[in-house]
């Protein structure tokens, strides 16, 4: 929407300016924010990770204690419960990590251009 709008307002000649150049810069700092925001959304994550654990491990201790009294048991079963939570947060926080990374980059590097080459891309497509 910023990139149109930067077309739209450079081919209108709006105050005489490089809007898409303009746009490009923006599009830049929407690819920085999304970066911060990922940073955000995995701590997020984690501390609900954290609290989820701490919820299972405390029902999962309950149950097993009427169940059985072998400690060794219960010790396993709590491993286990560890290991689950261990491995969904790992390729949890690998896939929120991919995913903002690629939006990220493809922000940047498109921000980048139009920034950089905004102004002759419009000389070119009107021919001047």
């Amino acid at each position: 929407m910023i990139i149109l709008l930067g077309i739209y307002l450079t081919s209108i000649r709006f105050m005489d300016a490089e809007w898409l150049s303009r746009a490009g810069c923006l599009v830049v700092m929407l690819g920085i924010w999304s970066g911060i925001g990922g940073v955000l959304q995995e701590r997020l994550f984690f501390v609900r990770s954290k609290r989820l654990r701490r919820n299972a491990l405390t029902v999962a201790k309950a149950r097993l204690a009427e169940e059985t009294s072998d400690a060794d048991q219960i010790e396993k079963k709590l491993a286990e419960i560890n290991a689950s939570f261990d491995n969904q947060m790992a390729d949890a926080t690998q896939n929120i990590r991919l995913s903002i990374g690629i939006l990220e980059l493809s922000l940047l590097l498109t921000g980048t251009f139009l920034w950089g080459f905004g102004d002759l891309l419009i000389q070119y497509a009107v021919g001047g």
